[in-house]
């Protein structure tokens, strides 16, 4: 008697751990408004022109009083943009709207590039042809 109830308890046991919940995908995770709405700091710039292989750290050319700047994109098409931490002169906090329409993010200012991965943490997207045609700036930025 005893060996049936260790091994049903044993059974239950195999059967409870064994089994593992299915992992939803988040779809407030994914490449859509609901997705990327969410608080940003660029952390890198890239540019590659049309005839180098060599990329370009454009971070290097970005105002201190900017690194620390946070853009806030809501998932109802406003953004934030805060100059907070070290103030630039004139301060740069600005609004304005955004859209995502496919894989490409527009606004009328702040942020505009196609989407070119997303991890729910990191959004990376680039720009085409932005200082001669060919070229590429590729924009970094962490969620916070």
């Amino acid at each position: 008697m005893r060996t049936k109830q260790i091994l049903m308890m044993m059974v239950c046991c195999f059967i409870f751990f064994s089994c593992k919940k299915e992992k939803e995908e988040s779809p407030a995770c994914g490449i859509s408004m609901d997705g990327l709405a969410g608080a940003y700091k660029l952390t890198k710039i890239q540019y590659k022109a049309p005839d180098s292989n060599d990329i370009l750290d454009f971070m290097q050319f970005t105002e201190e009083c900017e690194k620390d700047d946070i853009i806030t994109l809501h998932s109802n098409g406003k953004y934030n943009y805060d100059d907070g931490g070290v103030v630039c002169e004139p301060s740069e906090t600005d609004e304005g709207f955004w859209l995502l329409k496919d894989k490409t993010i527009m606004s009328d200012g702040r942020i505009n590039g196609t989407v070119e991965s997303y991890d729910c943490k990191t959004l990376v997207y680039y720009m085409k042809d932005v200082l001669v045609d060919g070229d590429k700036m590729t924009f970094t930025a962490e969620r916070l």
